[in-house]
């Protein structure tokens, strides 16, 4: 029995791990980012299209990230369902936002 309760929580652990990342450059933040399109199975094409940007802005991002503009990192983010969350250090978003009290995504 606790062979299952603790496989289920080691693939809850990693899951949790995958969805999670410590950027700490925005080469980090372009390599997760295209590592996410890709998963998600979708082009550049696509991204630009759903964002209305061009293909080749979403290109200059996944290469050369630190030029981006902020406004359009959040729309490249947004195609691909992810979202930011800025945290003092060694703090999770979870602990964050309980802290606070907050519980509700606005």
């Amino acid at each position: 029995m606790y062979s299952n309760v603790y496989t289920v929580l080691r693939v809850l652990i990693d899951q949790y791990r995958e969805a999670m990342m410590l950027i700490h450059s925005p080469a980090d933040l372009a390599q997760y980012y295209r590592d996410q399109r890709k998963k998600q199975g979708l082009t550049q094409v696509s991204v630009a299209d759903e964002v209305s940007v061009r293909q080749d802005t979403v290109s200059k991002f996944e290469l050369k990230p630190e030029n981006v503009r902020l406004d359009t990192l959040f729309r490249l983010l947004s195609a691909l369902d992810m979202e930011l969350h800025v945290v003092p250090k060694g703090q999770s978003p979870t602990t964050v936002d309980t802290e606070k009290g907050w519980t509700e995504q606005w």
